[in-house]
């Protein structure tokens, strides 16, 4: 396996991230995981995404993980409607740079949002295993406590420039036009995965079902006995995330 840092430019901004190459990587299918939402500064050793992806590379995935705009090394500011632009532009890049075979997303959170409204318009993504996901950000009460919202974003890094967002009714718009709810069943029939705890305590275990209602097949739900909100950490949703995305890879179906 090899990896390498990689930069990506959306929409002028750029992006930082880093590509896991199996051995061998030629026409690999690929899989881009997509981080969720931050609350906090990342706690000092923590190695976030780094060794999930070292352990899909190993299973033989093309692995992409990039930082949204506003998060980590990246440039910008935290929108939900840019992170699915952001989106795009790993999409173009990982096809012009690396040709994957078939291309999977794994998100997290806020992230596994980005990736169902990203997949419901961009044929090039052919499963969708989603962890966490909000089915839409009411759950998140982002409208109703946005000056404290703001001020944590700010805190944390996520918003940088003082004088961003000039709308805050628009940038609270994009939130309704990102829900998931809105586009799930346009993922159909490529294949989706939803993971949850049924303990979430940021999410509630109700946004799972209300998407897995909507979604077409085929769709799998898979519930976390006693299971929280960082499904990243608990190694019951990681395994299974990895074993429903090996099925995929070894099923032949591109789309």
């Amino acid at each position: 396996m090899k990896e390498a840092e990689i930069g990506i430019s959306s929409n002028g901004i750029r992006l930082r991230g880093r590509i896991f190459q199996p051995d061998p990587a030629i026409f690999a299918p690929a899989v881009i995981i997509l981080h969720g939402i931050p609350r906090s500064k990342p706690a000092p050793g923590d190695p976030g995404y780094f060794p999930l992806a070292r352990e899909l590379a190993e299973l033989g995935f093309l692995t992409l993980f990039f930082n949204f705009r506003g998060a980590g090394e990246s440039g910008g500011n935290f929108q939900i409607l840019g992170w699915s632009e952001d989106l795009k532009a790993a999409l173009d890049w990982l096809e012009q740079n690396h040709h994957p075979e078939k291309i999977a997303l794994l998100g997290f959170s806020g992230g596994a949002a980005v990736a169902i409204h990203r997949s419901a318009r961009d044929p090039r993504i052919s499963a969708v295993a989603s962890l966490s996901s909000p089915a839409h950000f009411s759950a998140l009460e982002i409208e109703q406590e946005i000056e404290l919202w703001l001020k944590s974003f700010r805190e944390i890094g996520l918003i940088r420039d003082p004088d961003f967002p000039r709308s805050v009714p628009e940038w609270l718009q994009e939130f309704e036009e990102v829900s998931p709810i809105n586009w799930v069943d346009q993922i159909s029939p490529r294949p989706l995965l939803i993971v949850h705890g049924d303990q979430d305590e940021i999410v509630p275990a109700r946004h799972a079902e209300q998407l897995f209602a909507k979604a077409g097949a085929p769709k799998e739900l898979f519930w976390i006995k006693q299971g929280m909100h960082r499904l990243r950490v608990d190694p019951r949703a990681l395994e299974k995330a990895k074993d429903w995305l090996q099925a995929w890879k070894e099923s032949g179906v591109s789309e």
